[in-house]
């Protein structure tokens, strides 16, 4: 196949090179002193290859890097960003030490669906460097876990329509089933939490899943990766103000409870810094004391807006059974090399253990009679699902209205349609409202490029939780509670709600019939608290709840609490049953907050013929629970397709790869992995450019289909850790396509052809070990 590109690419070059020239690159690097690099490779490189790691491990060692925001040059041309984060993948798997896996921290792209995959880019632009699977996610051949961060929360300049396309479209390309996950890795908790909007205002059913997972394994050294940081723990730019969780109050009140949260680890703020302590800095006052000590790592963002800073660079963290250390890999083009830049070490007792159990979850937040849906791409004999209660779930994004005005030019958390600047923040928490005048829930902005990547405009259909306002459930009950008063004497606030209609795709749409007067009441001078129900029509068609709020008096209010519940029969989560793919699970008992049940799971049960995974719930009482799959070693995480398993016999397993999931495009990926692309990369994109322009054309049409038919993307599997049972696993393939691969540092991996018109069948035997 390579051959192939490369004839194909060289009869491109000969009609084209008569008009194009090729500019060298230019090649700097810094050269380290002798003594300062044996420093880091005695530091942290201790372990260099798979023979090593498997007599014995002291550590865990992982890659972060952040802030990547593929796609911002074209955009915006005066920043910078990194040249090499393609050649830094390869580095991590070919020439850094021997690595568990790499994080990405968040703003991936740069609010742009194209920038995912390359569909929709425009013409004149590389189309590999602005290509986020091409350019950084396929490069790295070792798991890869990435954090949404709020350029990737949503589009609305390709889809304004649907704007949460954008995050779906990056879980896509990667192993992650949602945006919200958790692994143990040696005895080292990790958990991602992710951007569900632009104000850093954490999402109620985040705050219940992290309060479970740290009671759970409240024994288990934590270690938190976001995008966003703890505010005042990372130094703040003279000309930028920080930037950082606004509901700090709640995060504090987390690290006193729990001292086992030993490590932040950030991005977002484009500045490179090291906290250690057990308080805020009180930069921005109070000063918040988190109990224990901590450390914030913000490490090297690869966009930066002025010259302050080195792109090319990316931090290795390890975490032994005595704390933490990193060190910095950089590369100049050509080869990278350890520096002597952000060398840092923290002694601290960790439970890091080599030999204890290693898995990974994923939870699904589910109301009563609500149906999520995700991608089978994770491989494990060992499954079992988790069925959590909760307390009554807040579905509003900030009730209390504690969020103040970020600088995306919204007015509350939540709220929209304040063109006159009537709606105005009262700290600590609540809102005035000078009428008469009308708001909109959620808030929803397509033609406000200020405020395009706000992030709270309604949910995705049937998937993870993200808008200000939760899914709106067929036939189901909802409650809203408003607390108000009319500072000016009598004031008369009216509320109708609605739901959007899926069948437009169209977030601007009211499903037909669906438009109901919740309450209207005349508030006097003291707070009264008023509650009302609205019932969603029982219509597949409902997507997410929608209202406005009118202000009828020329007066001003002031509202304390605005809260969405399900209309509940208790505070427990009851009778919760769960179908999963066409199996039941269920508790029938009360469950109270983050009491759990589990169940083991055939893994041929997780998913349907198509190889989709279908959690449909059914719950009384407060009508809310939460789903954790959990994923135990052997673990293979799966990439670019997903599948079902039609048959397992011991540690056999019998796959049919039922579609491929990944949108790029074949062709370019099979160019840009040709030695053509690694000799020739400038001249090479240009004439895959050209290809792709023309491939509209009557005259090329043809041409570029019959390549399309010649290529196939490739399926990956990667397992979950660098464990040696997974030494033992072959993977073979019904084409003859199923490869197993190494690395000079010793990683392993597998591939296939992925499915086009008709499925691919492939086996995995994992051999005991």
């Amino acid at each position: 196949m390579k051959e192939k590109v490369c004839v194909i690419l060289l009869c491109i070059m000969i009609c084209v090179t008569t008009v194009l020239q090729i500019q060298p690159f230019l090649i700097s690097a810094k050269k380290q002193s002798p003594e300062a690099e044996e420093k880091i490779i005695q530091s942290i490189a201790t372990r260099n290859g798979r023979e090593t790691l498997l007599s014995y491990k002291s550590h865990l060692s992982f890659a972060a890097f952040t802030d990547t925001h593929i796609g911002v040059r074209y955009q915006n041309p005066l920043y910078r960003t990194a040249n090499y984060l393609d050649q830094i993948g390869h580095d991590l798997v070919e020439s850094t030490n021997l690595l568990d896996f790499a994080v990405h921290l968040g703003d991936i792209i740069h609010h742009n669906t194209a920038q995912v995959n390359g569909v929709g880019l425009p013409w004149y632009v590389n189309q590999y460097k602005n290509n986020v699977k091409a350019y950084a996610i396929d490069p790295i051949k070792i798991p890869l876990y990435c954090v949404i961060g709020n350029h990737d929360v949503d589009d609305y300049q390709m889809n304004k329509d649907d704007p949460h396309n954008l995050t779906k479209s990056l879980i896509d390309e990667l192993s992650m089933n949602t945006p919200v996950y958790a692994m143990m890795h040696e005895g080292i908790l990790f958990l991602f939490v992710p951007e569900l909007g632009y104000v850093t205002w954490t999402h109620p059913v985040e705050y219940a899943w992290i309060e479970y997972m740290t009671q759970v394994y409240h024994n288990s050294t934590t270690v938190i990766l976001c995008h966003q940081a703890i505010e005042d723990t990372t130094m703040e730019e003279l000309s930028e103000p920080y930037r950082g969780k606004q509901d700090m109050q709640w995060w504090t009140s987390l690290f006193q409870k729990n001292p086992q949260i030993k490590m932040w680890i950030h991005g977002h703020n484009h500045i490179l810094d090291w906290y250690l302590s057990n308080h805020s800095t009180g930069e921005t006052p109070p000063v918040y004391d988190f109990g224990h000590d901590m450390v914030f790592s913000s490490p090297y963002a690869q966009m930066h807006w002025g010259l302050g800073q080195e792109e090319d660079r990316i931090v290795i963290y390890n975490i032994s059974a005595t704390g933490f250390e990193t060190a910095t890999w950089a590369n100049n083009g050509l080869k990278g090399h350890w520096v002597s830049e952000y060398l840092h070490s923290w002694e601290t007792p960790t439970t890091f253990d080599p030999s204890a159990s290693d898995w990974y979850a994923f939870p699904m937040f589910l109301q009563d009679n609500e149906t999520q849906i995700t991608d089978m791409k994770l491989l494990s004999p060992d499954v079992t699902v988790q069925l959590i209660g909760t307390s009554p779930m807040d579905l509003f994004y900030d009730p209390y209205l504690e969020s103040p005005s970020g600088w995306a030019n919204e007015t509350i958390l939540g709220f929209g349609h304040d063109t006159e600047g009537n709606v105005e923040w009262t700290p600590p928490g609540g809102m005035r409202v000078h009428g008469p005048t009308y708001l909109t829930f959620p808030e929803k902005y397509p033609y406000n490029s200020s405020v395009q990547e706000d992030g709270r405009s309604g949910q995705p259909y049937h998937s993870f939780p993200m808008g200000t306002i939760c899914a709106a459930v067929p036939g189901q009950t909802y409650n809203f509670t408003m607390t108000a008063r009319c500072v000016s004497g009598d004031g008369q606030i009216s509320m109708n709600v609605s739901c959007c209609d899926w069948a437009t795709k169209s977030q601007y749409s009211v499903l037909p019939d669906s438009e109901h007067q919740v309450f209207s009441h005349t508030f006097g001078s003291t707070f009264e608290t008023l509650s009302g129900f609205y019932t969603v029509p029982k219509d597949n068609n409902a997507w997410f709840l929608q209202g406005t709020l009118e202000f009828s008096n020329s007066a001003d209010y002031e509202i304390s609490l605005f809260r969405v519940q399900r209309n509940k029969t208790s505070d427990t989560t009851d009778d919760f049953h769960l179908c999963l793919s066409g199996y039941w699970y269920n508790v029938s008992d009360a469950l109270g907050k983050n009491k759990m049940v589990n169940f083991s799971v055939d893994p041929m049960h997780l998913c349907t013929y198509d190889g989709v995974m279908n959690f449909s719930a059914f719950i009384n009482g407060n009508r809310y629970g939460i789903v954790n799959l959990v994923y135990r070693e052997p673990l293979l995480m799966g990439m670019n397709a997903r599948f079902r398993i039609n048959s397992h016999t011991n540690r056999t397993y019998n796959l049919s790869l039922t579609k491929t999931i990944s949108r790029v495009s074949p062709v370019t990926m099979a160019i840009w992995n040709s030695k053509m692309f690694t000799y020739f990369p400038r001249l090479t994109e240009l004439c895959a450019r050209f290809l792709i322009a023309c491939s509209t054309n009557l005259a090329c049409s043809a041409f570029y289909q019959k390549l399309k038919s010649d290529f196939s993307l490739e399926y990956m599997l990667f397992p979950f850790s660098t464990d040696s049972m997974y030494e033992d696993i072959e993977v073979t393939s019904s084409d003859g396509s199923a490869l197993r691969h190494s690395s000079t540092n010793g990683n392993i991996w597998f591939s296939c052809f992925c499915p086009d018109s008709t499925e691919k069948f492939i086996e995995v035997n994992f051999q005991k070990p």
